[in-house]
């Protein structure tokens, strides 16, 4: 009447216990917690510049296809090496340009595309230490009750499109002026910014190669700059809510000291381990943003723009200038945000003697000072600068004062 199993079946009390445990570990590898599933669309956009950023349960699953996984490493030392001879290329066109006029209109759009490719090599090489750290956070905020409605695969993924559209936009709206108003405006854009590896004088079509090139290498540094910018803005977003669900602890009356004390050390353990896994190439982008800011500032003479016809390329490093002054608050933003938690903690600690609760006063008194001595913890611009609220104001008004101040120099 049914049709039984007639696969070989050991009873439970015949079995050891270890393929039981066997089991376990394979599913404990399977699995993605939580921020890295809801992060997959950023992970996997990484794959396209040239990081391999995919947890290693997705690597283990991948074995099989090892001719995709060929093709992968190799399409990502190809990437690295055309970066890198694209940057002595511009290192050479710098050393070799006579003229101090044009050093100083292209030399920080030269300098933006050196960055961008150092972060993106810096990313490369790190990127196992970054996959732990990442890791490690995802497994702490899986932990948690409070999650963020914005960390989810939908909102990441639009976040990441419209960002590469709107910038993918822009330029190509220069580009497509430039077609329209002729081929000797195409040939004066391309020997202007590629003089050092073009001849005076090239078919046409050769042009219009360079140019598909020259968007090409705008599409992958954008891409860098906008994966490691969302990276960031999640990344301190879990962190921030990892710091409010231990606060909101504090205030439990059920809560015992020894595990106030140990989530204190873990919690503080995963903000000073991101910090010190994203801090350099924070460090990297923000002087990007800094250097770019600078040169439209200092360079861009804004009183002879409102009185004659601007042109495609001023409109566009106009628009450039107020999308890199949000990138650059809303980084900061969003980093100096960890600070604040951390200075709230400090806050609830100290608020804990008038309410009621299971620790005794030497409990209380051992809870504060071990808080009161990691009040400083926060993220960093590679360990010399603390991102707090202060700082991010007055960096961006001290850049904007000094860039006036050699405009008029």
């Amino acid at each position: 009447m049914f049709k039984g199993n007639r696969r070989p079946h050991i009873p439970i009390y015949y079995s050891t216990g270890r393929d039981v445990v066997l089991m376990i570990d394979d599913d404990k590898e399977k699995h993605v917690s939580e921020l890295l599933r809801q992060i997959q669309p950023l992970l996997t956009g990484f794959l396209l510049i040239g990081v391999d950023l995919r947890p290693q349960c997705t690597h283990k699953s991948l074995k099989n296809n090892s001719f995709r996984e060929t093709v992968i490493k190799i399409s990502h030392a190809l990437i690295h090496i055309a970066s890198w001879v694209f940057v002595l290329l511009i290192m050479y066109g710098i050393f070799s340009d006579k003229s101090s006029q044009t050093l100083k209109q292209d030399i920080a759009v030269r300098g933006l595309t050196i960055l961008t490719i150092f972060l993106r090599s810096v990313l490369y090489w790190r990127h196992k230490d970054i996959l732990k750290t990442l890791t490690h956070l995802s497994d702490a905020y899986e932990k948690i009750n409070l999650k963020s409605k914005n960390l989810n695969k939908g909102f990441v993924s639009a976040l990441f499109i419209v960002y590469i559209g709107v910038f993918i936009s822009m330029y190509g709206t220069v580009l497509l002026v430039l077609i329209a108003k002729g081929e000797i405006f195409i040939k004066y854009f391309i020997q202007r910014k590629y003089y050092y590896v073009t001849p005076s004088s090239l078919p046409l079509y050769v042009y219009y190669l360079f140019l598909i090139v020259d968007f090409m290498l705008f599409l992958i540094n954008c891409m860098s700059i906008g994966l490691f910018i969302i990276l960031l803005l999640a990344v301190c977003t879990a962190l921030k809510l990892i710091l409010r669900d231990y606060r909101k602890s504090i205030s439990s009356s059920r809560v015992t000291f020894e595990v106030l004390q140990r989530r204190y050390t873990t919690v503080m353990g995963t903000v000073n381990r991101v910090d010190k896994c994203l801090s350099f190439p924070l460090f990297i982008i923000l002087g990007m943003h800094i250097l770019l800011l600078f040169f439209v500032v200092s360079f861009y003479d804004w009183r002879q723009i409102w009185i004659r016809s601007v042109s495609v390329m001023e409109i566009y490093f106009c628009v450039i200038f107020i999308f890199y002054i949000g990138q650059y608050c809303a980084m900061t933003i969003f980093a100096a945000r960890i600070h604040d938690e951390v200075q709230n903690i400090k806050i609830e600690v100290a608020k804990m003697s008038s309410r009621s609760s299971q620790l005794t006063a030497v409990e209380q008194l051992l809870l504060i000072a071990n808080v009161n001595s990691h009040s400083n913890i926060c993220l960093t611009v590679w360990g010399f600068m603390n991102i707090t609220k202060n700082s991010v104001f007055s960096s961006l008004g001290a850049l904007v004062t000094f860039g006036a101040l050699f405009q008029d120099l």
